[in-house]
């Protein structure tokens, strides 16, 4: 599947579009099937800490529906995984820790969240799942 760009507000890291394709074509989806990517540091946990687990929504047609980006909330043993981040391209709308604001506004916290992932990422931090959807 081919991610298309056109419709996002912003311009995509074309390294970003390089992984999101490479992991959808593993995935060996059906065709017109969309599909969700999750990123996962197999040790991420409230205890110890590690990367945040991101997950990306792509429609059938190639369009990123949403990024976000997930993070525990308060003190083990009641520790909550919940949306740090999520930018929401369908809806037009980015949350951060659950306030809600115009997508036009993350901007500048987008371009560092994919700053840090394609790191992250290049750095062997995250395994990759797709699921269809």
């Amino acid at each position: 599947m081919v991610i298309r760009t056109e419709t996002l507000p912003w311009p995509l890291d074309p390294e970003l579009v390089k992984i999101l394709e490479a992991e959808l074509a593993k995935a060996d989806l059906a065709p017109g099937e969309g599909a969700v990517i999750t990123f996962r540091d197999p040790d991420f946990s409230a205890d110890t800490g590690g990367f945040h687990p991101v997950e990306v929504a792509v429609s059938q047609e190639g369009n990123i529906i949403y990024i976000t980006d997930f993070a525990y909330f308060g003190r083990p043993p009641h520790s909550e995984l919940a949306k740090e981040l999520d930018f929401d391209f369908a809806l037009g709308t980015f949350q951060h820790f659950g306030a809600e604001f115009p997508l036009r506004r993350g901007y500048e916290l987008f371009r560092l969240f994919q700053a840090n992932f394609l790191a992250y990422h290049d750095g062997g931090a995250y395994v990759a799942t797709v699921d269809p959807m």
